[in-house]
């Protein structure tokens, strides 16, 4: 399974050793069936959200280990270059998150964003067969019955 995991979950797996963030990037990460979706523009997401000052007073990580995590995520996925699409949902953040799961042929987007689930950002995902997961679906879709 070709899975893009949003800005929010990348940055929950770095900051929540112990989180479900963390587990479903693992389970891609020791899952060769899988494969981790991403862009230049999400990992400088990635980055810029971890080097927040709000961020950092909760959970105070060093230029070197953000930098260490991105090259990390680089190394475990797959980065695909976007190419523009016709605006689908109103935040350009999320835009790219569309046009890095499309330019991907990802099969799944795990994200919190309500945006995703609605329309039209659904029906365009779903007309190209692109599921819209959350954390907690993605996980029990990886782990599988039992």
């Amino acid at each position: 399974m070709k899975i893009l995991l949003d800005t929010n979950l990348l940055v929950r797996a770095a900051i929540t050793p112990e989180g479900l963030a963390r587990k479903i990037l693992d389970h891609i990460g020791k899952n060769e069936e899988h494969v981790l979706i991403l862009s230049s523009h999400l990992l400088a997401e990635v980055a810029d959200v971890l080097s927040r000052p709000r961020i950092r007073a909760r959970w105070p990580l060093s230029d070197d280990e953000i930098q260490t995590y991105c090259q990390y995520l680089s190394a475990a996925g797959q980065e695909v270059k976007i190419q523009p699409l016709p605006p689908v949902i109103s935040d350009p953040k999320d835009q790219a998150v569309i046009e890095a799961a499309i330019c991907g042929n990802a099969d799944t987007i795990c994200t919190s964003d309500a945006h995703f689930f609605k329309s039209p950002a659904a029906e365009f995902l779903a007309e190209r067969g692109i599921a819209v997961l959350s954390d907690v679906e993605l996980i029990a879709a990886l782990e599988g019955p039992g």
